[in-house]
């Protein structure tokens, strides 16, 4: 009996004791995951400091677009001010001022496909502290960005949905931890959102097709804009960040190919930001132009800018001898991040006039030269005149000033339209150091103040200052 009881009780007390060294070893996994959870989080304030929670620390310069560097969950930081945003869209009346854009882009031929991107909140919000939000709130901050691709959408524009990476984001990282910039896993699953609208597009069968292959690249290391600026204010950081990068090359490149490259004219064009620039440290591509390329299956003609703002890359392709009026592309790509709500009246005083292209004398109504020694800033300088053998009655007539200028350097400088109404309409160029200048294109005013007052002069006030001979050639076209 003895003998039959132990042999029941070892094995049911050897199975008792194993259940419980397993609880405890489970329960010691546990709290070594919280111990390192709460160490890495520790770690990471500590490599704060209070300066950063001062508004005069983003006063000036770069910090700017910092404001204000917070931590995340591990490693991760992010900007309170742009990236944990809940509010985007384009404010009234700019709705119906891109809806004009795109008409008078479709007027010409060209679609304009809109590659928004979300923030960095929205699609690592799992990484956003919830004890410290910072007024981040991802419901709200979703339904904010639908409806921003919805006005994008009404006003007609071909608008992919990148809401599908918002709800499902994908397994590698779209962002990097510390940088405004997306992965090129980013771009990746950006680019196949893109291009299975554009290959549904009407026009999509009139484009060259060529293949593409994409392969892996470089290791890219990234310190990150946020984790720069922590080191900057706090003297502390992170380290750097490594991601596989990506390279696409076509897959037909040998023979003639392969020594002068494809004749055709791209026509596809992508404008855009930093995501999408191409440079020349390999270490900073992130391939969107690539891997659209690869599933589009058509070649790309990039223009995108690093430091452009939301509209400079657009206004360089559209002022460069690639862009023939007469000759238009298929369509446009423009890779836009979310914050950029395009709520600036030159952007589209700009950009519609820029579509037509340069006036052609025969068909100005008034154009005059201009030489000046040098332009000194809050001087006035008279570019134009409508006043007394050469005056022409401009009342009501919509038009565009085309303005040339010999030293491309002036950049920053305010046209002055008076009206025989003693109105005037004062306007601020201050073109990005990477935008070319020489070519400007301002669309007449269409306030309802000016509506029956005709143009008397055009002045230029310069806010930098130009020593050496500067020439200035205007046109007004009208029509």
């Amino acid at each position: 009996m003895m003998l039959a009881l132990k042999r029941w009780y070892a094995p049911a007390l050897r199975q008792t004791v194993f259940k419980q060294m397993t609880i405890l070893l489970r329960l010691k996994a546990v709290a070594a995951l919280i111990l390192v959870a709460t160490t890495a989080s520790a770690r990471s304030e500590s490599l704060l400091c209070p300066e950063l929670q001062l508004d005069e620390t983003y006063a000036e310069g770069s910090m700017k677009a910092m404001s204000k560097v917070v931590v995340g969950k591990g490693s991760w930081l992010f900007r309170s001010d742009f990236d944990l945003a809940n509010s985007f869209g384009m404010p009234e009346p700019y709705p119906a001022e891109f809806a004009r854009l795109v008409e008078r882009l479709n007027q010409q031929g060209i679609a304009l496909v809109m590659a928004v991107q979300p923030t960095r909140g929205l699609m690592h919000k799992d990484k956003v502290r919830v004890d410290e939000p910072y007024g981040f709130d991802p419901v709200l901050a979703r339904q904010n960005m639908q409806n921003y691709l919805i006005q994008l959408s009404q006003a007609g524009a071909v608008v992919p949905n990148v809401m599908t990476l918002v709800d499902e984001p994908p397994e590698e990282e779209y962002f990097f931890r510390r940088d405004h910039h997306w992965t090129p896993a980013g771009a990746r699953e950006t680019a196949k959102i893109v291009a299975e609208l554009v290959r549904k597009q009407p026009w999509y069968e009139d484009l060259p097709q060529r293949s593409y292959v994409t392969e892996t690249g470089l290791i890219l290391p990234k310190d990150g804009t946020m984790n720069t600026a922590l080191k900057y204010v706090c003297g502390n950081n992170f380290g750097i960040q490594y991601v596989q990068g990506y390279q696409t090359a076509p897959a037909d490149l040998d023979g003639a190919d392969a020594l002068f490259g494809n004749t055709e004219v791209p026509q596809l064009i992508l404008v855009g930001t930093s995501n999408s620039a191409v440079r020349e440290d390999e270490r900073k591509n992130y391939n969107f132009q690539g891997f659209l390329q690869d599933y589009i299956g058509a070649e790309i003609l990039n223009y995108a800018l690093q430091g452009s703002g939301q509209d400079g890359s657009l206004i360089q392709y559209l002022q460069s001898p690639d862009y023939d009026p007469d000759n238009p592309p298929k369509a446009i790509i423009w890779e836009l991040p979310v914050s950029y709500a395009l709520d600036d009246p030159l952007i589209y005083r700009q950009l519609i006039p820029a579509v037509d292209g340069a006036c052609d004398k025969a068909d100005a109504v008034l154009q005059q030269q201009a030489s000046f020694s040098a332009m000194q800033p809050e001087q006035r300088y008279e570019v134009l005149s409508n006043t007394a053998g050469d005056w022409r009655d401009l009342r009501g007539q919509a038009g565009y000033l085309d303005l040339r200028v010999s030293d491309s350097s002036l950049k920053e400088f305010y046209v002055i339209t008076y009206y025989d109404n003693g109105e005037r309409d004062k306007v601020w160029f201050r073109r990005p150091a990477i935008v070319d200048g020489g070519q400007y294109y301002l669309e007449l005013s269409r306030d309802p103040d000016l509506a029956g007052a005709n143009i008397l002069s055009v002045f230029i006030e310069p806010t930098q200052s130009i020593e050496t001979q500067i020439d200035v050639e205007v046109a007004l076209c009208t029509g």
